[in-house]
């Protein structure tokens, strides 16, 4: 049997999932991929998408998320994606090195007709198929980093198609999920070099928007009869070192997204400078601390290539600074709360590269890393006093990822300050908590998409 029909084969004969554990984890997915969605949905650059699909037209079927519309599926998928993943707010998966829900949940959510009132959907199958996505995109994931990501690939597109796709195909059942995930792996594209442009968060839509037409464009009759994970010409082969990583008999042993499980944010950049984030604010309040007293700065990161996301030493526009480590600490030691207006496209303010002018990065650190680091990851500030004097602070775990994660509250009130309504907040997310013990997730929608 070849490698897709063994991962194929896996996906479709896994049953409903009733481990609470599991479930929890899922639910907190969903509510995370809400807050996000929401907080982005009055954006510019979400209206500007919004408008184009009102243009293209089409038929309604699925609901864009946070907007009382509806479009196509593909259209659906496009959006949803694309502005769950706009603010870089979303979650995001250490082995996938990417940002899973914003595409999974945007395809599933897209893939629902709202006008079709017969077909039910069990919610805990829909968390299932959620479950399954992530489990396929982080063993993939394993398989192809760090060599994929640090070559240039963005990894939310190029394995959250694939993922996507399995996860509809399980919500369905569908009979072609080999063929599916083959179709979804021939559209895997797109480059790192759009961090920091409007054009990153469209991968997170295009993902979902690939696992969408796949599945429909076999539904119409049209075949892929290969196999996705060939020896010579498959997907892993191509983007990443061949199959003989792929380890089919880790699956959900356990599920990925409870061990390493996924990292939340309440931050709007990019996770890899939570790390330089966390630290900041702990120099900020050092009693030594003077902004005005700095000479130099330098940034340790271990181990090499662990900033390949953070591409912008230099920034100079502000939605540039979600890649920009440097950006990041100059806001915090400058004392100016970053809040999601410090990214919009807008010049940086002389003051902030003036601070960042003082700063430099290094890899010539060897510490030993925390045994609870991911990958022997950690960072090091350093600061040089004008005196000589110096200030250090190292992180190897920031808040929010899976080992220091936030409280069941403070991902409650992300949802909550998204959607500025409590009593609206409340029911949505009491009817996310009933997926688990079998809610229609059509129902789901149907409540929400007139009110939110």
């Amino acid at each position: 049997m070849h490698l897709g029909q063994q991962l194929s084969l896996l996906i479709k004969n896994t049953p409903i999932i009733e481990q609470q554990s599991v479930l929890e984890c899922a639910i907190n997915g969903v509510i995370d991929y809400f807050a996000s969605s929401l907080q982005a949905s009055n954006g510019t650059n979400v209206q500007q998408l919004l408008a184009w699909i009102n243009d293209e037209g089409g038929n309604n079927r699925a609901w864009l998320i946070g907007q009382k519309t509806l479009a196509t599926s593909r259209q659906a998928a496009l959006f949803n994606g694309f502005q769950a993943h706009c603010l870089d707010y979303d979650d995001v998966h250490i082995d996938v090195r990417g940002h899973p829900s914003a595409v999974i949940l945007s395809a599933l959510f897209a893939s629902i007709r709202l006008d079709d009132s017969l077909t039910r959907l069990d919610g805990r199958r829909f968390l299932t198929a959620y479950v399954i996505g992530i489990e396929v995109m982080a063993l993939l994931g394993r398989c192809v980093n760090p060599e994929h990501y640090e070559k240039g690939w963005h990894t939310t597109i190029t394995l959250g198609g694939i993922a996507a796709t399995a996860a509809i195909c399980y919500l369905y059942d569908e009979p072609f999920l080999a063929q599916a995930l083959t179709l979804a792996a021939t559209q895997a594209s797109g480059l790192r070099l759009m961090m920091g442009t409007p054009i990153k968060f469209l991968h997170a839509g295009l993902a979902a928007q690939h696992a969408i037409q796949s599945v429909e464009w076999l539904r119409a009759g049209i075949s892929a009869d290969k196999d996705f994970l060939d020896d010579n010409l498959g997907f892993l082969s191509i983007y990443g070192q061949g199959n003989d990583n792929l380890d089919l008999t880790v699956w959900a042993k356990p599920w990925k997204i409870v061990e390493p499980g996924l990292w939340f944010k309440t931050y709007s950049y990019c996770s890899a400078a939570s790390y330089i984030a966390d630290a900041g604010k702990l120099i900020y309040k050092h009693p030594k601390f003077n902004v005005d007293n700095i000479d130099y700065i330098t940034l340790f990161f271990a181990p090499i290539n662990s900033d390949a996301a953070l591409i912008y030493k230099k920034p100079l526009l502000a939605e540039q600074g979600r890649f920009s480590a440097e950006y990041i600490l100059a806001l915090i030691l400058l004392g100016i709360p970053i809040d999601f207006e410090q990214f919009a496209s807008k010049p940086i303010a002389d003051n902030i590269l003036q601070l960042i002018q003082k700063m430099q990065r290094s890899y010539d650190i060897q510490l030993t890393p925390h045994p609870d680091a991911y990958n022997k990851r950690y960072v090091v500030i350093e600061i040089v006093l004008n005196d000589g004097q110096k200030i250090s602070q190292r992180v190897d775990i920031p808040q929010g990822s899976p080992k220091n994660p936030y409280s069941q509250q403070e991902l409650a009130a992300k949802l909550f300050g998204a959607l500025q309504n409590e009593i609206k907040a409340q029911q949505l997310l009491s009817d996310i908590y009933a997926l688990a013990n079998g809610m229609d997730i059509k129902q789901l929608l149907i409540s929400h998409w007139k009110m939110l």
